[in-house]
């Protein structure tokens, strides 16, 4: 029993604890904003939520990560004109247009 009015005790302080922090939070927010400055405010608490309701996300997380720091392959002397062009390695990704040669024109 002493342990049910500890727990019912402690909801009861969480939920009078929370609206002062919300208000506290909103003046902090419009305060910093006021200044310039960009609100940054943490939300590392929010990171176990992911784990309950997507499980695959520290994987796919770990994944991301590998992918950013796999530098791009560097090209072969075979791969083709436009590859190597003078002291400078062009590599293609597809993202932009292929820049035209001015004898191509």
């Amino acid at each position: 029993m002493v342990v049910g009015q500890v727990m019912l005790w402690s909801f009861i302080a969480i939920l009078i604890a929370l609206p002062p922090l919300f208000v506290w939070f909103a003046l902090d927010t419009h305060r910093r904003r006021r200044r310039g400055e960009t609100p940054a405010h943490s939300s590392g608490g929010l990171l176990g939520i992911d784990e309950l309701f997507h499980p695959t996300a520290d994987s796919a997380r770990a994944v991301w990560d590998a992918e950013q720091i796999t530098p791009a392959p560097a090209p072969l002397p075979g791969d083709g004109p436009g590859v190597i062009e003078g002291n400078r390695i062009v590599i293609e990704t597809g993202l932009r247009k292929a820049a035209r040669k001015p004898s191509e024109t």
